[in-house]
């Protein structure tokens, strides 16, 4: 079973160059160095609400991230991360039906959602997503890759991953008539929604 261990943060004005060398030099290949957590991607949010810098990571069990935040070197280097960056926040993420959670191989453009599901609509809204929402987003040219609950940290508490090879597929997705029925629906299901767009910033190799 894959994990997600999500950090969110905004970098301060001018130090920039200092955050790249930091991060690419010491804080991406010392957390890997530790095996418990791979920093999968990098992520800049292009559209949408922030922290505008998301960094993805994936771990085989919760266990290992408990591990992972106990350990003086993640400690060291988290507190200086902390000199460069502002509004600093985590989740943790663990896989929720009908989406078993995969990591592309390929460069990738993501387009995910997230809402919290009416209690009264949960079995609607499995329904929905495996039988309509998710062949229709593929037939857009968006494949959803993964489906979260949010275990730890700030909501809204359902992650629904998409990705695809362009922003210019994802814009033209959105613009179309399938996905407006398609989010109108989900909409009487669901509250608390919102998406963002997220373009690789290139600092995972």
């Amino acid at each position: 079973m894959i994990v997600k261990f999500i950090q969110y943060w905004d970098v301060l004005p001018e130090r920039e160059e200092e955050f790249r060398k930091f991060v690419v030099k010491s804080y991406i290949p010392g957390i890997n160095e530790t095996g418990l957590l791979k920093i999968v991607e990098s992520w800049h949010v292009a559209s949408g609400e922030g922290p505008f810098n998301i960094m993805e990571g994936v771990a085989d069990s919760v266990k290992s991230i408990n591990n992972l935040l106990q350990l003086d070197e993640f400690k060291k280097l988290n507190h200086l991360l902390h000199f460069l960056v502002t509004n600093y926040k985590t989740k943790l993420l663990v896989p929720t039906g009908p989406v078993e959670g995969i990591v592309p191989e390929h460069i990738n453009y993501r387009f995910n959602h997230h809402y919290n599901i009416n209690y009264d609509k949960y079995d609607d809204y499995i329904e929905f997503i495996k039988n309509e929402h998710i062949p229709a987003m593929e037939v857009l040219g968006i494949k959803i890759i993964g489906g979260w609950d949010v275990a730890i940290g700030p909501g809204p508490n359902i992650v629904i991953e998409g990705s695809c090879s362009s922003v210019k597929q994802i814009l033209a997705a959105i613009g179309s008539e399938k996905y407006q029925e398609l989010t109108s629906k989900l909409l009487t299901m669901v509250s608390g929604f919102g998406s963002k767009i997220l373009v690789a910033t290139g600092l995972v190799s």
